[in-house]
């Protein structure tokens, strides 16, 4: 196995949830699976996240650029 892969779950593997989530694999390592899951509206990452504890903003995530600098411009070389 190698550390992008563990349990059968590698990187860019998508998921769909029965409640219309996305759900995306970033990254797997020393048995740890990293995902960014995306939700159809506000309201539903509101009631999915109404019984978890915040604890604030992840550094990691807060230092990385905006989605603007992912999308594509539509130039190609």
């Amino acid at each position: 196995m190698t550390s992008d892969e563990f349990d059968g779950h590698r990187k860019a593997d998508h998921y769909r949830h029965a409640d219309g989530t996305d759900e995306i694999v970033f990254q797997v390592a020393e048995g740890h699976v990293l995902t960014v899951r995306e939700y159809n509206d506000v309201e539903s990452f509101e009631r999915s996240v109404e019984d978890a504890e915040y604890v604030g903003a992840h550094e990691g995530v807060a230092d990385l650029p905006g989605v603007e600098t992912f999308e594509d411009d539509g130039e190609r070389e």
